[in-house]
């Protein structure tokens, strides 16, 4: 569990926002079982607000609550988080090809260098801290949709975060790829200055999808334990 202090005020919408960012960055992994009572005796509440958060978790599908079993962080599926690739690479392709038609191109690319300058600060060989490259990779991309007055979309895009999110954060624990994922990022912001679309179709595709690719024995093997399980 985390190490938030304990608190008899704390709330079930506490409860609900720590469990759901400690199972989006990992620190409760798929499949794990997690505990009333422990969750009880680490916020200092009684069972009621434990409850509550857990239905409103398994209603956006972070976990399942089994009867007689318990209660268990939703394993990943990795079809959903093909699918969330896909529309990732659509989408973004779109937002790029409208930044380079659109009259603020100048103000984007702009957001996207003090970006980049973020995500190299970030970077700290040995000790990168996943949560906060998390942060500035995902505002990378945000800044995209934000730029064309599309922040609803992206909003919908990040309704799918119960499985791509969790993804990613095992792409960067599993493999700490950082200074790979900058230089991707750096491929984008070039290819978005030459204004090269075709370019940028294909950095945009490699970014996204390579997880995919780097991951795809380890899935079979180290992680199997996190994903659904194939139907015969």
């Amino acid at each position: 569990m985390t190490g938030y202090a304990n608190n008899s005020h704390t709330s079930a919408e506490d409860i609900y926002h720590r469990l759901k960012e400690d199972i989006l960055i990992l620190r409760l992994k798929p499949g794990q079982m997690i505990s009333e009572n422990e969750v009880a005796n680490t916020y200092n509440v009684s069972r009621t607000p434990i409850k509550t958060a857990f239905m409103r978790l398994k209603g956006e599908n972070y976990v399942d609550i089994v009867p007689q079993k318990g209660t268990f962080v939703t394993p990943l599926d990795i079809k959903y988080v093909k699918d969330a690739i896909y529309m990732r690479s659509v989408l973004e392709t779109d937002m790029l090809k409208r930044i380079i038609q659109s009259s603020n191109y100048n103000d984007v690319v702009a957001l996207l260098e003090q970006n980049m300058n973020k995500q190299r600060e970030v970077l700290n060989p040995g000790s990168v801290d996943p949560e906060n490259f998390y942060d500035v990779d995902n505002h990378f991309h945000f800044t995209l949709f934000h730029a064309m007055n599309r922040v609803e979309m992206w909003n919908i895009v990040q309704y799918c975060q119960v499985y791509y999110t969790r993804f990613r954060m095992l792409d960067y624990t599993a493999t700490a790829r950082y200074q790979q994922l900058v230089t991707e990022h750096e491929r984008i912001l070039n290819a978005l200055k030459q204004k090269d679309m075709a370019l940028l179709e294909s950095v945009v595709f490699d970014h996204l999808h390579g997880a995919l690719y780097i991951l795809a024995d380890r899935i079979e093997t180290d992680f199997k334990e996190y994903f659904v399980k194939p139907t015969a």
